[in-house]
């Protein structure tokens, strides 16, 4: 199945005729099947996924008998979520064809929520599929009333032992509902303690304990994942503990459909890391396909869509987020996918009205940091510094994060001199964040103050040896030390992490003039034009490329490679 969501995301080949399944003749109107499936490759081309499933679909119309179509049509349907088209297309591109597994698991899948949909024989899947068709069996048997014959045989599957542990939430839910607490709590422990998925984890152990009239054993384990979640806890989490906190009702044990869902979302995760992302998002659909409100699940969806640049697919996935724990979080990815998109107004607007009516603190750091990025730095500057007062105010350690972000602001406007005392006050706060190290080591250095820039960026650099932001800073701190020779060894470490960064094309630039290097000099400096520099940068360049080493200044602004 791999093999076919590359075909699926594939771009138009230019040789129109060439690029269609034989079977179709050459017509190219959309009313025709081949037009229908050139249509369907563009729009997947240009990351309509919807589209695109709608094009296959309507191909296959015309083309009812074939495979290809059929595969094509049912798994793009899939991934655009559109999940009544894909239950009609589900058992054709069962019966044959790349897709036959995944077809077949969502037709399982499908029958768990009362759909009469039957599957087809098959005997491949693709990866963990064979255990994802035994998790959906073993809650079809629970669904019938047989939940001891379940857990029976959930305690039989199997998993290499890197990824064993992804069972132990399947078989946690399987054992609870079979009414064998004591070792369904065991199974809960065990995953909790064993997966990364840690938060995940502590919402269905949580829920366990509830469910068994243990409040005070479930709100302590919520408050000690959100104190070791630092200062960015889970939502959900989050929200567990203060139900608990206010006396509210335990969470009722999910129904078979959705203890199916929670079971398949923890390898389907597992597989974000392995897999090409394209796979994973087919089973976390699925997953959707059966719980739609599992929102924990759906936003992991979004999340691998976006990353994907499947932007219209990821918007309708965190529309469909409903007004619960991870709304906010919803909302603050529509806003990045608009300012992705280039509607940066619309981002900021979308922020705006967010901050406004919830207050949150989430909310207006969203809208500090667009605002920010859309170069409106002083009002930036002043959301951070808002939240940094009202946290030290609360008796809470401000964030350094908004001294940090509060200091690249002033930076931008003011220089470094003003600029100092926010950046200090985030690297007093967070003394070992490689990040301020090579921030305030690079300002030091531009600001003259050469071997204590030198010694943060060191830090920085032993911290995260291959980040080229850092290397560059190396560099430069030893260009500016009058080491040339050294500086180009550091600058051409960070010139092959990041060949397109016009400020280590530059400071390399810079350094191999600096050697008598003059040829490699031109080049670097020509490369760095090339790649669209800030407007004083580029004026610099010119001069350097004109006049050499001797156009001067040293410094086009006191920005940084990043």
């Amino acid at each position: 199945m791999r093999a076919l969501i590359a075909i699926l995301l594939m771009a138009l080949p230019a040789a129109s005729c060439a690029a269609g399944p034989r079977f179709l003749a050459p017509d190219d109107t959309p009313q025709s099947a081949y037009g229908a499936f050139l249509s369907a490759r563009y729009a997947a081309q240009m990351r309509d996924i919807a589209a695109s499933a709608a094009y296959y679909d309507a191909a296959l119309d015309h083309a009812p008998d074939q495979a290809l179509v059929a595969d094509r049509a049912f798994s793009s349907a899939l991934m655009a979520g559109d999940f009544a088209r894909a239950d009609r297309l589900a058992s054709g591109a069962a019966r044959e064809g790349a897709a036959g597994g995944a077809a077949n698991l969502y037709l399982m899948a499908a029958g768990l929520t009362g759909a009469r949909l039957t599957p087809a024989p098959q005997d491949s899947f693709g990866p963990f599929g064979e255990l994802i068709a035994a998790m959906l069996e073993d809650w079809r048997m629970a669904a019938r009333g047989r939940s001891g014959a379940a857990a029976a045989a959930a305690a039989s599957h199997d998993l290499p032992m890197e990824a064993a542990g992804y069972l132990l939430v399947h078989r946690a839910l399987i054992l609870e509902a079979a009414g064998e607490f004591a070792q369904a709590e065991g199974a809960y422990r065990a995953a909790d303690q064993s997966l990364s998925m840690r938060d995940f984890t502590t919402v269905l152990l949580g829920a366990f304990l509830e469910r068994r009239g243990r409040r005070a054993d479930a709100e302590q384990l919520y408050a000690r994942q959100i104190a070791r979640s630092g200062r960015d806890p889970d939502p959900e989490v989050f929200a567990a503990l203060e139900r608990v906190r206010a006396g509210g009702r335990a969470p009722r044990f999910p129904g078979a459909a959705q203890g199916a869902a929670r079971a398949i979302h923890a390898p389907a995760m597992l597989l974000m890391s392995r897999e090409p992302v394209e796979f994973p998002v087919l089973y976390l659909r699925l997953v959707q396909r059966l719980d739609p409100g599992f929102e924990r699940n759906t936003m992991a969806a979004a999340d691998a869509l976006r990353q994907l640049g499947l932007a219209p697919a990821a918007r309708a996935a965190y529309a469909s987020v409903g007004e619960g724990p991870f709304a906010e979080r919803a909302a603050a990815s529509m806003a990045w996918l608009d300012f992705d998109s280039g509607a940066r107004e619309d981002a900021v607007r979308r922020a705006r009205a967010m901050a406004g009516r919830t207050r949150t603190p989430g909310a207006r750091e969203l809208l500090a940091n667009l605002l920010q990025v859309s170069r409106e730095c002083e009002a930036a500057e002043a959301l951070y510094l808002a939240l940094a007062d009202e946290a030290e105010a609360a008796g809470e350690a401000p964030d350094w994060r908004h001294f940090y972000l509060a200091g690249s602001c002033r930076l931008s406007r003011a220089g470094w001199s003003e600029a100092e005392p926010l950046m200090m006050r985030a690297l007093e706060l967070a003394p070992d964040q490689p990040s301020i190290l090579n921030d305030v080591g690079y300002s030091l250095i531009v600001a003259g103050r050469v071997d204590d820039g030198l010694d943060m960026v060191e830090r920085a650099v032993a911290m995260e040896p291959d980040n080229a932001a850092f290397l560059d800073s190396m560099g430069w701190g030893l260009y500016r030390a009058g080491e040339p020779d050294g500086a180009v060894e550091w600058l051409e470490r960070a010139i092959e992490r990041a060949p397109d960064n016009p400020v280590i094309n530059w400071h390399l630039g810079d350094a191999y003039a600096a050697t008598g290097r003059t040829l490699e000099a031109g080049f670097q400096w020509r490369r760095a034009l090339e790649l669209d520099p800030e407007a004083e940068l580029a004026a610099l360049l010119a001069r350097r490329l004109e006049l050499g080493l001797a156009a001067g200044p040293v410094e086009a602004d006191s920005g940084e490679a990043s």
